[in-house]
């Protein structure tokens, strides 16, 4: 008989190994992709895929139950991507301060490439863009809920803040994705004749629209 997720957290607070295990098969996808999603970067996923799970361990006895155990593991996983998020962007600008070059010098170079410009036209690649553009507590907002289907109260449970905090961030991050977008529905919109903006929309799963 498979164990539910509070047998499991019960079990793992009277220190069976096991039930961890458990946890983390179960749950490891989810959190890999979460970090991924926030961070953007293979490494630093993989480094919040182990710290998560190391924290629920070491924290595991702190945990009240009073939520459900999935939500208490996507807080640590935000937390622990936007800290990850912070640290790499540190890195970069010393980095950056070393060797006399900015990074937004070398986004501008980036964009005046033409081929890689013309590589971005793909509907994908601009959603990935314009989401990478938010800033991360909007970003977080919009993987949580258009990504990962969760909804106002669990979002504001596992970001600590008001709903309306959520619902406001959300609308913000909708409304800068629609501007952000806005290029992509015109070019596509000239080059195919029964183009409609609803079919970034069928795509995104409402993300963009």
């Amino acid at each position: 008989m498979e164990r539910t997720e509070s047998i499991l957290v019960a079990d793992l607070c009277d220190g069976d190994m096991t039930a961890l295990a458990i946890l983390v098969n179960r749950h490891k996808d989810l959190v890999y992709r979460v970090a991924m999603q926030i961070t953007k970067n293979a490494d630093d996923a993989s480094d919040v895929l182990q710290d998560a799970f190391l924290k629920v361990y070491n924290s595991i006895n702190a945990f009240r139950q009073e939520s459900a155990f999935e939500t208490w593991l996507y807080r640590i996983v935000v937390n622990l991507s936007i800290d990850a998020v912070k640290k790499r962007k540190r890195q970069q600008e010393s980095m950056a301060s070393l060797s006399g070059v900015s990074d937004v010098h070398q986004s501008r170079d980036a964009q005046q490439d033409p081929t890689r410009q013309a590589e971005r036209n793909e509907l994908q690649e601009w959603v990935t863009q314009a989401v990478n553009s938010l800033s991360i507590k909007h970003r977080s907002v919009v993987i949580l809920h258009e990504l990962e289907g969760l909804s106002h109260p669990q979002i504001a449970e596992i970001l600590d803040c008001s709903e309306g905090t959520v619902r406001s961030r959300l609308h913000y991050a909708r409304k800068r994705l629609r501007v952000l977008l806005a290029p992509y529905i015109d070019v596509k919109g000239k080059q195919e004749k029964n183009f409609k903006p609803s079919k970034i929309k069928q795509i995104c799963g409402q993300l963009c629209l």
